[in-house]
């Protein structure tokens, strides 16, 4: 298959911190790589350096990111961002727009030509006129400040797709999506006539696209491991190579240990040995010291978060929560009861009020009057436990902290530094 997109001993280095040295990374025909490994290791950047979003510090002469002639590269962020104001529709006719001004889209001729493609691109996702009782997409001319996460990501995805792309990247595309749009996703990126490139830690997706799993870490010689295959084969793999790795840096130490004992020996033990053994024993040492440094286990920030050691029977009891937003029912007659250990996994299709609910808990946002069905049933109701909240209301322990992290990741604020 040929390469259609090639990175040649590529460099980035962010202040005094390298991310990663020498990095090699192709792309072939129809190839759909994984491209995994450890936070902070730089997959983000090294997928916007392919993209063209960033500019290496180094590449090997003629070297650096090139794509085949012709070749188009489309990227989808990892945050999703639409121009203010934009509808589902406007946002895909102006990227198309755009695309089309600097030459890329030759085929499309004029303003009806793009809105009619992109339409289409819409429709086949499954965004269209009817879809404002639909989980999954939205109506074309929604406002995109109104859909969910997952909506979001799949208007995001959709943007870049009808570009025609022959090289998909994605950043964590899968963050926002519910079950449904991660099958969605799959069957686009294996029925797809173009390669891709996906950051991504989730395993099963993994699993079930990858046709390569690449992983960038400073664990290994190259910056990187390659494995042809889906997910389980990379990780037979990368234990053995790790295996070897290890025995490798044990032989070496025993060398280095004998190298140390015949160079600690007086300099009359040593004067007939050769000049070439010294300077050998020093490589040997350099090349432990490195191997020692990849093998040595990745070691993440520490944070404590402790649980408040609270004895509160019940730390958070809603009743019949119901909430309506945009003209639209999300929920109704919601019961929610948390205890100290619970773990509550919260799921549905995207728009489904998910993160609403979770808003509705905090006090962030109120819940809407209970109701008749609810009321009645709470009046006709007896032997209530004690401090049964009343329909419509969430009940909280007393001094009970909440911690909320959000899709958008808003209570981060950008201008303070990870110390602050």
């Amino acid at each position: 298959m040929a390469f259609l997109l090639a990175a040649s001993g590529v460099t980035k280095t962010f202040g005094s911190r390298t991310l990663f040295t020498g990095v090699e990374l192709s792309v072939r025909e129809g190839e759909r790589v994984g491209l995994i490994g450890p936070n902070g290791s730089g997959k983000s950047t090294l997928l916007k350096i392919l993209a063209g979003l960033l500019t290496p510090d180094s590449g090997r002469e003629g070297g650096g990111v090139s794509l085949r002639k012709g070749v188009r590269a489309a990227y989808v962020a990892q945050a999703d961002e639409f121009p203010e104001g934009s509808t589902v529709l406007s946002a895909v006719v102006g990227a198309l727009t755009t695309a089309q001004r600097a030459g890329l889209l030759p085929h499309l001729h004029d303003e009806h030509e793009i809105e009619l493609a992109a339409e289409l691109a819409l429709r086949r996702a499954g965004f269209d006129d009817t879809a404002a009782e639909s989980d999954a997409g939205a109506a074309l001319h929604a406002p995109t400040s109104s859909l969910s996460g997952g909506q979001r990501k799949r208007l995001a995805v959709v943007r870049e797709l009808a570009k025609e792309p022959d090289v998909l990247l994605l950043d964590e595309p899968t963050n926002h999506l519910d079950v449904e749009g991660i099958a969605w996703l799959e069957g686009l990126l294996r029925a797809g006539p173009f390669a891709s490139v996906v950051v991504t830690h989730d395993r099963a997706f993994l699993e079930g696209v990858a046709t390569r799993v690449v992983e960038l870490a400073r664990s290994y010689p190259a910056g990187t491991f390659s494995v042809d295959g889906n997910y389980s084969a990379f990780l037979r793999r990368k234990a053995e190579f790790l295996d070897a790795q290890a025995r490798q840096e044990q032989a070496l130490a025993a060398q280095v240990r004998e190298d140390l004992r015949w160079l600690s020996r007086g300099a009359k033990a040593r004067r007939t040995k050769s000049k070439s053994r010294i300077v050998a024993s020093f490589e040997r040492m350099d090349v432990l010291a490195e191997l020692r440094a990849r093998n040595a286990p990745a070691r993440a920030a520490q944070i404590d978060f402790s649980g408040t050691g609270r004895a509160t029977r019940n730390l958070l009891a809603a009743r019949a929560l119901t909430k309506d937003l945009g003209g639209k029912r999300l929920f109704t007659d919601v019961d929610v009861l948390l205890s100290p250990g619970d773990v509550l996994g919260l799921m549905g299709p995207n728009g489904s009020g998910k993160s609403t609910l979770i808003r509705v808990l905090t006090g962030e946002l109120a819940p809407d009057a209970p109701t008749p069905e609810a009321l009645r049933e709470f009046r006709e109701a007896v032997n209530l436990p004690p401090g049964t909240p009343e329909p419509g209301t969430v009940r909280r322990a007393d001094n009970l902290r909440t911690v909320v992290f959000s899709q958008h990741r808003t209570e981060l604020d950008p201008a303070m530094s990870v110390a602050d």
